[in-house]
């Protein structure tokens, strides 16, 4: 299973709600870390991270894209 990458996780709470959250993820054990950039003005000013239990939540991870450098022959 992935553990690290980029995405959005939905988290659906006891009370009914869902809540959604955007940004980086790492799955450790039984928990989610989710860290959101915090933008001022345009420009990155800081992070929060959230840990959620892995059991309440969907994980959508963001397809990843590599870039291939290679040399002319």
């Amino acid at each position: 299973m992935k553990t690290l990458g980029s995405g959005k996780v939905t988290f659906y709470a006891p009370n009914g709600t869902a809540l959604e959250f955007k940004g980086e993820i790492d799955v450790r054990g039984d928990r989610v870390s989710v860290t959101e950039i915090i933008y001022f003005n345009g420009k990155p000013n800081g992070a929060r991270e959230m840990n959620l239990p892995l059991g309440q939540s969907v994980i959508y991870w963001d397809p990843e894209v590599y870039e291939e450098i290679g040399f002319e022959a």
